[in-house]
């Protein structure tokens, strides 16, 4: 029943491969890019988290022409493997990009296993992003616009060389665009130190790079690079955590991981009274350890917090009763909320087989409400094989498999609701079960009303132990905006419970 933290750890792994994706380049004080990769470059990664290593990333560059220009390709593989609960999870991901004599990126594809399978190839044009992305044979298309000058996330510090700023005190602001997470990303880069560090028996001297990217609350991170442009070490601080990029040899980078549970790693263990399920009343104090919390946890109708200062306050959750006759019939017709009817990558709304399966539960019946539980209560018993993943399935891939945790048991009954006409959105955020807080996915849908249900603990109601951090958007090709509230929150969150 917990939120995709192997999507936040992915998340992660991705931006780290911001940081580690350099060119070794010759010693010159101004870097040219005739000068770069004068023989192709590979280089090997062991990833840690926790202190314990969890997979590797392997890069490969090379000089190339793409369409009839000079460029630099890059080839990124990545491994990772952790537990949650005592499954295992294994996440792989491959992308190639190409980019051009500006660090501009061009061309890109990239493949992984985090949702199935998983395509997404680009092309940037005119300062326009073009994007398809494939999920278990279904292609949704988008395009974003990029601003002038974006440099590709893979040669940020090439950009530096470049501009002949490997110094300490110097500063470059720039926009990188994020393959990964498919945006551009306003990004800082500066020099704060020199020192020095051993790799196999040498000892190095490296400039140390502070990194900041302007999402998510800012993500901050530290690099390790040569004058010659080798990233020997980097680690990206993820609230609370920290995922390392050590440079090392292809045998060691292979060698096995450790068993790290990242589920019982990063649950919350609140103080005070136990909250009893299906409550519908919750009140805790709240504390944050770094950051804003009335940016970290969600007012709605039901959720308020009253702030006792920047970082504490009182949260308090009143969860409404919902009567039938008071909710309105099929489809629902209001402009207002036809947002939350679409189809997007991950929620097949449109897909016959969805349609159909979500007709034959309801099985004539037209008032929203009743429908909504007839959904929730089929998603509950149906999916069987509840089990943690590693990555969003999407909900045909869900429908055919019956198989998945909360994501999965969120994204299907969202999807059989907007095919029959009920707008629905997802919630994400904690939920209490057993003995701690977990970070959790969970529908909403909208009945005359907005009404938080829970396939995945069978909740036609969501009750009062379900805390929300984000939701109330449509969902992106990524869904990386609802690993935010984990970003904030992630062993930084105290809660004691009062009522």
């Amino acid at each position: 029943m917990t939120m995709k933290l192997s999507q936040f750890v992915w998340v992660s792994a991705l931006l780290l491969t911001v940081l580690c994706l350099v060119c070794e380049a010759a010693e010159t004080e101004q870097l040219k890019f005739e000068e770069m990769l004068k023989h192709p470059e590979e280089h090997w990664y062991d990833l840690t988290m926790l202190g314990m290593k969890i997979g590797y990333l392997h890069i490969y560059l090379e000089k190339t022409e793409y369409q009839g220009e000079e460029m630099i390709r890059s080839r990124t593989d990545m491994v990772m493997q952790f537990k949650g609960f005592g499954n295992n999870m294994k996440i792989e991901m491959n992308r190639i990009e190409y980019s051009d004599s500006n660090f501009m990126p061009r061309y890109f594809v990239l493949t992984s296993n985090e949702s199935g399978e998983k395509k997404v190839e680009g092309k940037i044009k005119d300062n326009v992003a073009y994007m398809k992305t494939t999920l278990n044979g279904q292609t949704t298309e988008s395009e974003i616009v990029v601003p002038e000058g974006t440099i590709s996330d893979t040669v940020a510090v090439n950009y530096l060389l470049s501009k002949d700023q490997m110094k300490i005190g110097e500063k470059l602001n720039y926009h990188t665009f994020s393959f990964d997470l498919l945006q551009s990303i306003k990004t800082e880069l500066s020099v704060v130190d020199e020192a020095s560090l051993t790799y196999q028996s040498e000892e190095k001297q490296v400039y140390i790079l502070a990194q900041k990217l302007d999402i998510m609350g800012g993500i901050n991170s530290r690099l390790w690079v040569t004058r010659d442009g080798t990233m020997y070490k980097s680690a990206i601080d993820m609230m609370g955590l920290t995922m390392v990029a050590t440079k090392t040899d292809r045998e060691k980078a292979l060698d096995a991981v450790e068993e790290v549970d990242l589920v019982l790693s990063t649950r919350i263990i609140p103080t005070g009274k136990k909250p009893k399920q299906g409550t519908s009343r919750f009140v805790g104090s709240v504390q944050l350890s770094k950051g804003n919390l009335n940016e970290a946890i969600m007012t709605n109708s039901s959720q308020k917090l009253k702030l006792n200062s920047e970082r504490s306050g009182t949260l308090s959750i009143e969860i409404p009763e919902v009567e039938d006759e008071n909710c309105v019939d099929l489809p629902v017709k209001d402009p207002e909320f036809q947002t939350f009817l679409s189809a997007t990558a991950f929620i097949e709304a449109a897909h016959p087989e969805v349609r159909a399966k979500a007709m034959e539960i309801l099985d004539g019946e037209v008032n929203s409400w009743r429908a909504s539980k007839k959904l929730c209560k089929w998603v509950y018993k149906s999916i069987t094989e509840k089990k943690l993943t590693g990555g969003f399935n999407s909900s045909l891939k869900t429908l055919e498999s019956l198989s998945g945790d909360c994501t999965e048991h969120t994204v299907l009954l969202i999807a059989m609701a907007r095919s029959v006409g009920i707008p629905a959105r997802i919630c994400s955020g904690l939920v209490f079960s057993k003995d701690a807080f977990y970070y959790h996915f969970w529908p909403e849908v909208y009945v005359g009303t907005w009404v938080q249900m829970d396939p995945t603990l069978g909740q036609n109601i969501a009750d009062a132990n379900h805390i929300q951090l984000q939701g109330s958007i449509l969902e992106s090709g990524t869904m990386v905006e609802f690993t935010e509230g984990v970003f904030r929150t992630l062993n930084q969150l105290e809660i004691d419970i009062v009522e």
